[in-house]
């Protein structure tokens, strides 16, 4: 049986709808269990407990209070629901698209590490950091160099070549920051 392979260019697991809502639900149910478990041992509700949930018992559930609250978390589970359902950006780059089939992909960071260690061989260059965004590549340079045209073009294409050389399905801009250190 031939099963088609994963693809390597997944979209990372939104987690974090997933734990805000685990950690929500964790504390009220630890509170929910806290304040029953001492009902149903004491025959009463616990002392810190007691006039908030006078206070509950009280709510109306036509009152403010209590439809705002309702709104407030249908509009988070909302969110919540839309945040699982949509997909998170890419994580990787398809690179040296070809008629070969099958897909040969770079992580964001790998191409980060390539276009900064040729960035960081152009003369006059002290160091750079490079960010890598789904459409940009921003390079940001430091030098000693009064005059930072040239370095500037140099570094804009060194960071050019480290890029099409892995021939990418879509070409980033490349976008470089330079700045004079003494």
């Amino acid at each position: 049986m031939m099963t088609t392979p994963r693809r390597l260019d997944r979209r990372p697991a939104r987690t974090t709808p997933v734990v805000l809502l685990a950690l929500v639900l964790l504390v009220l149910g630890g509170l929910g269990v806290w304040t029953l478990g001492a009902l149903v041992i004491d025959g009463a509700w616990p002392a810190s407990a007691s006039s908030a949930v006078a206070d509950l018992g009280a709510l109306r559930l036509d009152s403010t209070p209590v439809l705002v609250t309702g709104c407030v978390l249908a509009v988070l589970g909302l969110l919540m629901v839309l945040a699982a359902i949509l997909p998170g950006g890419r994580s990787r780059m398809h690179l040296l698209e070809d008629d070969v089939p099958g897909s040969t992909v770079i992580s964001r960071r790998d191409l980060a590490n390539r276009v900064r260690a040729r960035t960081e061989e152009v003369d006059g260059v002290q160091g750079t950091q490079v960010d890598v965004g789904r459409r940009t590549v921003t390079v940001r340079a430091r030098t000693v160099v009064d005059e930072v045209g040239p370095v500037e073009s140099g570094v804009r294409d060194a960071a050019q070549a480290a890029v099409a050389e892995l021939r990418p399905d879509t070409m980033p801009s490349i976008r470089v920051r330079m700045r004079r250190i003494d």
